[in-house]
């Protein structure tokens, strides 16, 4: 009995050394370690309107407007901000121009065009687009920039020429004013 009692202390003791040097092992500390570092970006885009011209006039005041229509171009109208590549669309909120004591002059008269502004040297096709309640791409590009700033300019000369508003002077308006508002918007490319 003695024998195998000492086979059994024996193995109960190598037992314990192995399992306590196996669990030394796990409890090692590591001199080095990994982590996962990620730079994250999200779309950011903005758009302005130039804050001097909230207001834009489209002035029948001549024969000569009369006659040919009338065009104004604002310079650096619309200030962009976008990460990445932009579609900037153009729509009003009604398909008229309204005159507050009654009349209507469709909104569709109206055509709007993009040019880079002063600091400016974006890449983009222009284009040239009627006004209308559905929003019109009117700069796309597939580049983003910050402080993008875009002449716009609002032409009257198609449907404003040959006399066509010569009856919308309304007596006795001291000046017989047809207003729409037109709505810049930015989305992604």
């Amino acid at each position: 009995m003695g024998t195998k009692n000492f086979f059994s202390i024996a193995a109960l003791i190598i037992c314990g050394l192995v399992c306590v040097n196996s669990v030394k092992a796990e409890g090692t500390p590591s001199k080095t370690d990994n982590v996962t570092l990620n730079i994250k970006f999200k779309p950011v885009q903005s758009i302005t309107v130039n804050p001097a011209q909230k207001t834009v006039d489209l002035k029948y005041y001549t024969l000569e407007n009369y006659r040919d229509g009338v065009s104004t171009k604002m310079d650096d109208h619309l200030t962009v901000f976008s990460t990445g590549g932009f579609v900037v669309s153009v729509s009003t909120t009604t398909d008229k121009f309204v005159r507050s004591a009654g009349g209507e002059i469709p909104v569709s008269d109206i055509t709007v065009t993009a040019e880079n502004g002063t600091t400016t040297n974006s890449t983009f096709t222009p284009e040239e687009v009627s006004l209308s309640i559905a929003p019109k791409a009117l700069i796309t590009t597939t580049a983003g920039g910050n402080e993008l700033n875009y002449n716009i300019t609002y032409n009257n000369t198609v449907a404003g020429k040959d006399y066509n508003y010569i009856n919308n002077y309304i007596h006795p308006d001291a000046e017989s004013v047809y207003t729409a508002t037109v709505t810049y918007t930015i989305a992604t490319n």
